[in-house]
């Protein structure tokens, strides 16, 4: 197995990257509806910006935490290209950073692989004045590579847990948010052959020129299928997000 790069995300900023004035994100949307012109966002592993940079477009300002520096250095980058200031960046883990409480805490797709998620989450609420917000989806986003692990590497794949496990977790905390669920389109198409290869050598941990990595070259007809847009690996349904809110939101008297 090959050895890690000191910063594991530096090789996939690119898939981060999106538009901040996108309107066809169902996540970005549902997050949008609970968020005021004048709010402040905490968001909690906030990346290249997904979520960061559209909703910095549309309230006061947001503080990213994020510890990896190419996810900061992407960051930086697509704020320069949308002419957006009202973004402060805290490069840290969330367990270490010390910010202010901010109207709204958002934390997307960051708790899969969280040790102590009691108390990742205990901070969170702790830090959000009006609203919590976690997006995650109901499996751990690299299950999709888990077919490609099973046929290349011969053995299953051990998950990650998603929200269908974080769920009792918080019902034991004494947390019980409200659930919006939003459909996710099948996985984004690679720009080219070479690069899907790539990013499978990378998912699957393959040593170059091993019998696994034979083997995926054999399989790339199975795992991947041609597409308008470039090809994308084969047979991944389309997947669900579950936005979840906390206090849950109550309906208004009479309403």
């Amino acid at each position: 197995m090959r050895e890690e790069p000191a910063d594991f995300w530096r090789p996939f900023t690119s898939f981060f990257r999106q538009d901040p004035h996108r309107t066809d994100d169902p996540a970005l949307a549902a997050i949008l509806r609970r968020l005021r012109p004048d709010d402040t966002v905490l968001d909690v592993g906030g990346g290249a910006g997904r979520f960061a940079l559209p909703l910095a477009l549309r309230c006061r300002s947001v503080t990213v935490v994020e510890p990896s520096p190419s996810m900061v250095e992407a960051l930086k980058e697509g704020m320069r290209e949308a002419g957006i200031d009202n973004i402060a960046i805290v490069q840290s883990t969330w367990e270490e950073a010390q910010v202010a409480p901010h109207e709204v805490v958002l934390c997307s797709h960051v708790l899969y692989g969280v040790e102590r998620v009691d108390v990742f989450v205990g901070k969170l609420v702790e830090h959000a004045v009006r609203s919590l917000l976690v997006l995650m989806f109901m499996d751990a986003p690299i299950s999709v590579f888990s077919r490609a692990w099973r046929l290349v590497r011969r053995e299953r794949r051990i998950e990650l847990p998603g929200l269908r496990l974080l769920l009792p977790v918080l019902w034991e905390m004494g947390l019980y948010p409200d659930l919006e669920m939003v459909q996710w389109g099948p996985p984004r198409p690679f720009p080219d052959r070479q690069t899907a290869l790539d990013e499978l050598r990378r998912r699957l941990y393959l040593l170059p020129d091993s019998p696994e990595d034979a083997r995926l070259l054999r399989l790339l007809p199975r795992l991947l299928e041609e597409t308008p847009e470039g090809p994308r690996l084969r047979d991944v349904p389309p997947r669900w997000e579950g936005l979840l809110v906390w206090p849950p939101e109550r309906a208004a008297p009479g309403a």
